[in-house]
């Protein structure tokens, strides 16, 4: 049995079948031609489709306009469904077909929920050190260069290291108050979220 919706003014579907969850515009279809022919043969071949047999995770986070599919071996997904109870519906629906799949409801841990912006916090901090190192041992009066073609990272940290160690720390501190930033806000945006995970 077929089960979808319409949203954005008729623009775009999201549906399940028996076998897949289907998510994309229509607008090159005629509303009442596309639902007959969703009836009488299926959900059309241009619109994209997970199979149940590829998913592996779905996230439904509580407040938010999307639910993320999770499949294959590193793919995901975001469905966009602006209408909260279409939104849930869709949710059940997909959740009443998945009978292999186990519930859960939590919020997620706090690394888990901002993991980039901890990374980030990190590497500005890793670069900030050794940048600083260098920038305190070329005041002492040592020098440095990149040895090799591929220069990459170490040579850009040595170019910032001449601007000497106090603007290294004013830079640093510029960075890390953005990265802080973005993690203060990350970390406020943590809501309960609903789990479906392959058992």
């Amino acid at each position: 049995m077929k089960k979808y919706w319409f949203l954005k003014d008729n623009i775009y579907l999201i549906g399940v079948n028996e076998n897949s969850i289907y998510s994309g515009s229509v607008k090159k279809y005629i509303k009442s031609e596309l639902v007959n022919k969703i009836e009488r043969e299926g959900f059309p071949e241009d619109i994209f489709s997970v199979p149940f047999s590829y998913i592996k995770s779905i996230e439904n986070p509580e407040g938010k306009k999307s639910i993320t599919i999770f499949y294959g071996d590193q793919s995901e997904e975001e469905v966009i469904i602006e209408n909260e109870v279409v939104k849930n519906e869709f949710f059940g629906e997909v959740q009443n077909r998945l009978e292999d799949f186990g519930y859960s409801k939590e919020k997620p841990s706090i690394f888990k929920h901002a993991k980039a912006q901890f990374f980030a916090v990190l590497f500005i901090t890793g670069i900030f050190v050794w940048t600083f190192y260098l920038a305190n041992e070329i005041e002492k009066g040592y020098q440095y260069e990149v040895v090799g073609r591929r220069q990459g990272l170490g040579s850009l940290v040595l170019g910032l290291a001449q601007f000497g160690s106090l603007k290294v720390i004013l830079g640093y501190l510029g960075l890390l108050s953005i990265a802080l930033f973005a993690l203060v806000k990350r970390l406020k945006n943590r809501v309960f979220v609903e789990y479906l995970v392959r058992k």
